[in-house]
Order: structure tokens, then sequence, then C-alpha cells
């Protein structure tokens, strides 16, 4: 295609001269305030370039346009040349009066392509920008292959072209991460102080976006699942009544033959086959490899810096064999200095227990205090029997004594088996005899065994229990 038939022989002009940046603002200026009103005229477009360049931040150079632009002019001589020079570029359409008299001052087609492309370029914020072109190819799949859907009027420039488009979009935003990765080595490298690092963390938009976008993608679970669909769909769509809808349509817009059609249809189709099953898992794990290869940069750049290019392990290591051969007194002397010559300080955090507002008891609650009541000497004198005297001891060591002497010793030991715990009593009954066992007074010895014994209460410890000999 002859493209630069298509256009003026200047209209390229403007970005290659020394006010190029003023220009670049203006006719941005001028089509956004073209999207406000439905025509715009040639008053229109100077006054918003004369409050532009009331306030431009750029110094305005003179320039031979056939007309003097520089900074030695007023804002209206100089959005007035503006106004020339740009139609006489074509990025202004020629004169025409319109109704109301003065002259239509559009920005022409191509001039609006050209500056759109350019914002695309560099403006646009790449952040999501992977993940909203795979969501974009997984909703034209779906409502391509949807009953009734419009997009199957016209498959080829409603399906098959977006489709292509998001996947070089997205090739090229993958070759963007690939990029950045190189560009956040070559700044670590070049990092030589403490604080560049706590700058290059806080402050690097670069940074942040590129990571913002990857961890989203391989931590959010959903992108491995639309590739999936989108890979189905593919495959149900090439094997659809639209894929032969495609050719012709192909044939219509292109003049093309049958066979010149299919070819063309059945490559792209291949290209979408191949980027999604083989192109997007191999980008990732090339970036995934390069994100290891970035930490492991960054943390031994980090050591090289913090340590002022001095390897702290040799001299931790000197320092210790230099204490080790000293004297005592020495010793302590050196451990003092280096004690202080490091300071530790405590760090609290306020919880949000000390910070919560304490509840007021109710002033109108009866009886909310205690009652204050006294006993009589007799009282306490009953209540202390009843305590020492009148509740014995169930398994004081009478108790446990009286509870073996009613047991036959045949061999003069006895096992937990043939104890025969069948109720809780009879377990804390040999649970006291290991207490007491070696005490003075007790007849009773326990020796253990390994292993532990199963009854019908509990899980006991292999015991022996044997009378004493001078028993």
């Amino acid at each position: 295609m002859p493209f630069f038939e298509n256009v003026n022989d200047k209209f390229f002009n403007p970005f290659c001269c020394r006010n190029r940046e003023v220009y670049f603002e203006c006719i941005s200026l001028l089509i956004e305030k073209s999207k406000e009103i439905p025509v715009l005229y040639e008053t229109d477009a100077r006054s918003c370039l004369i409050l532009y360049l009331q306030n431009c931040r750029y110094s305005i150079e003179t320039e031979n346009i056939g007309e003097e632009v520089s900074s030695g002019r007023s804002p209206q001589e100089n959005a007035s040349s503006i106004l020339r020079y740009f139609r006489m570029c074509g990025w202004i359409t020629p004169q025409e009066i319109g109704r109301s008299g003065d002259n239509i001052a559009s920005v022409s087609a191509y001039c609006r392509r050209l500056i759109d492309a350019v914002h695309k370029i560099f403006d646009t914020d790449v952040n999501s920008a992977i993940t909203n072109h795979i969501f974009s190819i997984y909703e034209i799949l779906k409502a391509a292959l949807a009953r009734d859907s419009a997009r199957a009027i016209r498959p080829y420039s409603n399906i098959l072209v977006p489709l292509i488009e998001n996947e070089c979009d997205l090739k090229n935003e993958l070759l963007v991460l690939k990029d950045s990765i190189r560009e956040i080595m070559r700044t670590v490298i070049k990092i030589d102080s403490a604080n560049s690092f706590g700058q290059f963390l806080i402050k690097d938009e670069l940074l942040n976006r590129f990571f913002n976008d990857y961890f989203f993608i391989k931590k959010s679970g959903l992108i491995p699942s639309y590739i999936a669909g989108i890979d189905r769909m593919l495959i149900k769509l090439r094997n659809s009544e639209l894929y032969g809808q495609m050719i012709k349509e192909y044939r219509k817009i292109k003049n093309a033959d049958e066979a010149q059609a299919r070819e063309r249809i059945d490559r792209q189709f291949d290209e979408l086959d191949s980027f999604i099953n083989l192109e997007y898992d191999q980008e990732i794990g090339y970036i995934d490899r390069k994100i290891n290869t970035y930490y492991n940069l960054y943390s031994t750049r980090m050591l090289m810096v913090l340590s002022n290019g001095t390897n702290l392990e040799s001299e931790l290591n000197r320092l210790l064999l230099l204490l080790k051969d000293m004297d005592e007194e020495d010793r302590e002397l050196a451990l003092r200095e280096i004690g202080q010559a490091h300071r530790l300080q405590s760090v609290g955090y306020i919880g949000r227990k000390s910070i919560e507002r304490r509840q007021r008891p109710n002033p109108n609650m009866e009886h909310a205090g205690l009652s204050a009541g006294t006993l009589s000497e007799e009282e306490k004198r009953r209540l202390t029997e009843e305590l020492l005297t009148e509740i014995p001891d169930r398994y004081s060591m009478d108790n446990v004594k009286e509870y073996f002497d009613q047991m036959t010793f045949d061999k003069g030991r006895l096992s937990v088996e043939e104890c025969g715990v069948h109720t809780r009593d009879d377990a804390m009954m040999i649970a006291a005899s290991m207490i007491y066992s070696g005490t003075a007074g007790f007849p009773y010895e326990v020796e253990f065994e390994r292993g532990m014994v199963e009854t019908e209460v509990a899980a006991i410890s292999r015991i022996q229990i044997k009378r004493k000999q001078h028993e």
C-alpha cells in the first residue's frame, strides 16, 4: 500500500523540528477539544491553543516554518501560526467555512490515528494489560459461539481479526515484561548505596507495575483456566460453520480465490493455536527464570553494598580466632569494647486492648455488691472438722495399705493384670501405690517394667507390686 501517497509531503515534519513537543501537545489538545463539541471552529481552536501557550512549560524556539513561531511573539500570534502550520502539513483539514461563518479546524483522520497510536505506545498504562488481552480473547470467542451472535454475521472481521489483534498485543506485552526485567537488572547493577536501594524499591513505578501484573498472572488462578477455555473454543470455532463463512468473507474483502483465502485463514488459526498452547507457556517460563535471576542478583548486590565491599563472614571468623587466642582478661576487655559498639533498641507496639474503651458498670443494677457476712466461731469449727475429720482422704496411705492387704501375694509380688483393675477406684489405688512406694510406713514397693497394660478403665504402666522384706 502506498502509504506516503495518501498524506501530505510535510505530514511528519512537526515531529522533526525543534518545537515538536509543543506541536504534539497542541494537536493533542485540539483532538480532545473536538470530542467535546460537534464542530471545531478556528476560533475555538485558537482559544484552546492560546490558553495552553500562556501556561506553556516548554520554551518555544524561533523556527522558520513560513511564519515566525517563537517565545518573542504573543500567544495569540503563535496560536494562529501553529494553526496555519498544521493546515500546511495536513494535520488540519483544508479551509472550509462553517454555518457560523468561521473556518472549520477539524483534525484530519490520518492525524488522529497517528496521535492516538503515539499515545497508545508511550502513555498507555501497562498495568493489567496482559490479563485484559486474555480476557478479551476469551470473551470474543464466547460471544462468537453463542446462539444468534451478532459477531457471526461477519465472522472474519468481527471474530478472527480481533482475535489476531489481541494475540499480537499480548505478545507485545509479554515482550514488555521481558524488557522490564532487563531494565530492572541494569538498574540494580548500577546501585552503589543503601539509600539507592530504598529509593529503587519505594519509588520505581516500573518495578511496581511489573510485579503487580506478573504476580496476578501467577497467583490469581484465573489465567490457566481461561487459557484452557480459549484452546477449547478455538478448536470448536475452527470446526463450526463460521469457518466456511470466514473464507467467503475474506474472498469478498481481499478479492482472492478460495485456495488463497483458506491458506490465509488456516495460517491465522495456526498462529493462534501455536501461541496459546506453546509460545505463552514458553514466555511465562522464561520470565519465571529471569525473576529468579533477578532475585539472586538483587540479594548479591545488596550484600555487596551493605558490606561496603567487605567479606563480613571472613572478618567475623578472624575476630573469633583472635578472641580464642587471647588471655581471659584481654578477652573480657575486648568483648566489653565490642559490646559498646552495638546498640540494641527495644521496639514495642500498642495492642488493641490498650486502646479499647472500658465499659462502665451500670450504677442502677440492684444487688451489685457482695454481701458482707461473718461466721461465728462455732460455725467455723464445724466447717473445719468436716474438712479435716469427717471427710477422710479416700486414697490416703492407710486406705491404700488396707486395699493391698486384702490381696493375695502368692509369689511375694503382684502384677497389674493380677490386681484386676475393673473400676476407676482400682486404677486410683494402683496410682497411689506408685506415689507411696519407698515412703516410710508404706509396706509395699513398686517396680516399673517396660510397656503399658490396657485395663478396662485405663492404660497403666506395667509394674510389679511386692511386699517389703521386713514387713
